[in-house]
């Protein structure tokens, strides 16, 4: 049977605690500055923190790891609305690009962060305009990309 704790996260993404209850928790992000939040700010469900594996041989945990989407709701979360919003402003930046190549580099960031039939071609399509990018953009995009990429978006766009 598996457990998990209440996790805590900046709006940003930076996890403070895998949980709540055993750890000083803080309103505020050390790294960032930015509000903390406990629960998904669409359905207010609980996020996930550490992850407790029972068995008769005893309890196994594992470190928190930072959800894009709530478990609950489908949502994204504030870090993953963030991280696509800052890679579409980064392509509004990108010379050269038709209008129409433009827009569906902006609606294929979402699904570089859940595995779906649409994840290559999301990651076809942001490698494409990454190369067109140049090496500044081009690095900043990417830099982003990883932020919220699962590991198939990612070996996919050969990061």
């Amino acid at each position: 049977m598996q457990i998990y704790k209440v996790g805590q996260v900046c709006v940003n993404g930076h996890a403070i605690t895998g949980n709540v209850e055993a750890a000083a928790s803080s309103k505020f992000c050390p790294r960032c500055g930015e509000e903390t939040i406990v629960t998904c700010p669409s359905c207010r469900a609980s996020i996930r923190g550490n992850r407790i594996i029972r068995s008769d041989f005893g309890n196994i945990s594992s470190g928190m790891h930072i959800p894009a989407f709530c478990h609950a709701c489908g949502k994204p979360f504030p870090w993953t609305e963030r991280a696509v919003a800052a890679a579409k402003e980064l392509v509004d930046e990108v010379e050269g690009i038709e209008t129409d190549e433009r827009e569906k580099a902006k609606s294929s960031f979402i699904a570089l962060a859940s595995d779906t039939a649409q994840t290559t071609v999301a990651a076809t399509r942001v490698n494409k305009l990454i190369a067109k990018a140049g090496p500044i953009l081009g690095k900043g995009i990417r830099d982003i990309v990883v932020s919220i990429a699962t590991d198939a978006a990612k070996k996919a766009m050969g990061l």
